[in-house]
């Protein structure tokens, strides 16, 4: 049972990222594998999910521009498990997320969110230079850590709540 906390979270969810919800190219991120059983589009969700929340514990401004990045910060469109680079996935794949956000113009993207998205595998990549590159870090690594461990459950009833929700929309 979703707790009427959990229900104003989803909300404010959908509020910043419903046309990305809705884009087609975003939702074909479920036919992608990431970890596990997990599909890149759960995973996605769940990591932008825990940025919101934590932007809005330490009051943070520029909540959309942060939560809108997180949420295509794995918008490599790829099953990394079956198709293979030069590079190895951990490094190729933020490039290839920025390259499909624009080349299937999801949004404009802003500096910030760039350096978020291509800075969010650090230790593997550079440090990020921005706050919102830090928060996007630390939730993908629990997030990640979290689908490993088998505990990403607890966040399925939000994630369907929030699919359900999104289906009604016409943007």
């Amino acid at each position: 049972m979703i707790s009427q906390k959990q229900i104003k979270n989803v909300e404010q969810f959908i509020a910043l990222n419903r046309d990305l919800l809705k884009n087609k190219y975003v939702m074909s991120m479920k036919e992608y594998n990431h970890h596990g059983t997990i599909n890149t589009h759960f995973h996605s969700v769940y990591v932008a999910y825990t940025v919101m929340k934590i932007c809005n514990i330490i009051n943070t401004d520029k909540i959309e521009e942060v939560v809108r990045a997180s949420l295509l910060h794995d918008f490599y469109l790829y099953d990394w498990h079956i198709v293979k680079h030069d590079q190895l996935h951990a490094w190729y794949h933020p490039k290839e997320s920025v390259k499909n956000i624009e080349k299937y113009n999801i949004i404009p993207l802003s500096n910030m969110q760039k350096e978020m998205i291509m800075h969010h595998m650090f230790p593997l990549a550079s440090p990020p230079l921005s706050l919102g590159g830090w928060i996007l870090i630390i939730a993908d690594k629990h997030c990640a850590n979290c689908e490993f461990l088998g505990f990403s459950s607890r966040f399925e009833e939000l994630y369907r709540e929030i699919t359900e929700r999104i289906e009604k929309y016409d943007v």
